[in-house]
C-alpha cells in the first residue's frame, strides 16, 4: 500500500481517536483551525493536499487558489455548506461519511417522535412544578399503529423506518429516486405523490438533503393538508420547512406539535417564536453528535482522506463522482 504523503487543513475540532490516526500516517501534516476568517481559510487552502471540514461555510472565493488540494472529506453526509460545482470544475472530490450517522440520526427521530406522542417535556416540566394532578389533565397518545410518513428513504429514512416497525408503526415512504420495490420488501408503502398521503399522516419525518428544489417541501399548502393530530419531525437540514406557516399552525392549534433538532438560520434568534412554543421539542442541531457516532464520523474523514491521497477513495463515498473521474 502506497504511504499517504500532503498537508491536511482541519476546519474544526474531530475526535481525538481520528486525530491519533491521522497522527500515526508519518508522512502526513496538519492544521487545526476552529474559528478562522474567511481569509484565513483562503491563504491555508492554498497548500493544503486535503481538507476536513464540519460546519464552515466554504464559498467559491475560499476555493480561488486553493489548487493542490486533492480531497474535501465532509465530517458528516449534508454538504449544502460547500459549493460542490466549485470542486467539480476543479476536479476536487467531495466525500461524506456515508452511513457513520445513520443509526445515531434514526435514533434521534425515534426520541423526537416518543418524546412528542408521550407529551415527555410537558410531564417532565409539570413534574418539576409540583403538578402532580397533570396526570388527569394531560394525555400522551401510543405511536402502535400509527402512519408514519418518511420523506427521504436514504440511510437514515431507512434505519428510522426499521425501528418504527418495530414499534408497530405503518410506515409510508415518499422518495421519487427509490424503487418502490426496495420500500414493499422493507415492509412499508410506497408512496408517488406527497400531497396527497399528507391527509393521513400522523407522524411527518424528514429525512432529505437541503436543495433549492427541497426548500420548504413543507409549505403553507402541505401543513394545512396534515391532520390537526399530527406531528412533524426534522432532523435532516434547515430550510425543508417554511418555520413561518408551521409556528401559525401551532399557535391555530392545526397542527400538534413539532420536533425540530435543525433550523432554516443556526444557531437561531433567541427571540425566535418557536423557541418558546411549548408545542415543540427541540435539540441543537446534535441529532448526529453522540459519543459513538463523533467518533465514527473522525475516523472515516481521515480514512477518506488517506484513501484520496493514495488513489483508494470509495466511490459510493463520493458526491461528484462522475463529474471528477469521468
Amino acid at each position: 500500500m502506497s504511504t499517504p504523503r500532503g498537508h491536511i487543513l482541519l476546519l474544526g475540532k474531530i475526535h481525538d481517536d481520528a486525530m491519533q490516526l491521522l497522527r500515526s500516517h508519518d508522512e502526513l501534516t496538519h492544521e487545526v483551525l476552529e474559528k478562522p476568517s474567511r481569509r484565513e481559510i483562503s491563504i491555508k487552502l492554498a497548500k493544503a493536499d486535503a481538507l476536513i471540514i464540519r460546519t464552515t461555510e466554504l464559498s467559491a472565493d475560499m476555493m480561488v487558489k486553493a489548487n493542490q488540494l486533492k480531497i474535501v472529506a465532509r465530517h458528516g453526509v449534508g454538504y449544502d455548506n460547500i459549493p460542490v460545482d466549485v470542486l467539480s470544475r476543479k476536479k476536487i472530490p467531495l466525500a461524506t461519511t456515508g452511513n457513520a450517522n445513520a443509526i445515531t440520526v434514526a435514533e434521534h427521530a425515534l426520541y423526537l417522535i416518543l418524546t412528542l406522542a408521550k407529551r415527555g417535556s410537558t410531564f417532565d416540566r409539570a413534574m418539576r412544578e409540583g403538578d402532580w394532578e397533570s396526570r388527569n389533565r394531560l394525555q400522551g397518545s401510543e405511536i402502535f399503529g400509527k402512519n408514519l410518513l418518511l420523506v427521504g428513504y436514504g440511510r437514515i429514512g431507512r434505519e428510522v423506518a426499521k425501528r418504527a416497525l418495530a414499534f408497530g408503526m405503518r410506515i409510508h415512504v415518499f422518495d421519487p429516486y427509490v424503487d418502490s420495490e426496495q420500500v414493499i420488501q422493507a415492509g412499508a408503502i410506497y408512496v408517488n405523490d406527497l400531497g396527497a398521503s399528507l391527509s393521513e399522516t400522523d407522524f411527518l419525518s424528514l429525512h432529505l438533503p437541503f436543495t433549492l428544489q427541497n426548500r420548504h417541501i413543507i409549505g403553507a399548502s402541505e401543513i394545512k393538508t396534515l391532520p390537526t393530530t399530527a406531528y412533524v419531525i426534522n432532523t435532516a437540514r434547515g430550510g425543508l420547512i417554511d418555520e413561518d406557516e408551521l409556528l401559525k399552525a401551532l399557535n391555530a392549534g392545526t397542527l400538534a406539535g413539532a420536533g425540530l433538532d435543525c433550523f432554516e438560520q443556526e444557531p437561531p434568534q433567541r427571540k425566535m417564536e418557536l423557541l418558546r412554543s411549548d408545542k415543540v421539542v427541540l435539540s441543537p442541531h446534535n441529532a448526529s453528535l453522540t459519543a459513538e457516532c463523533t467518533r465514527r464520523l473522525g475516523l472515516v474523514c481521515v480514512e477518506n482522506v488517506v484513501d484520496a491521497l493514495t488513489g483508494r477513495l470509495q466511490k459510493d463515498r463520493v458526491v461528484n463522482w462522475e463529474a471528477v473521474y469521468s
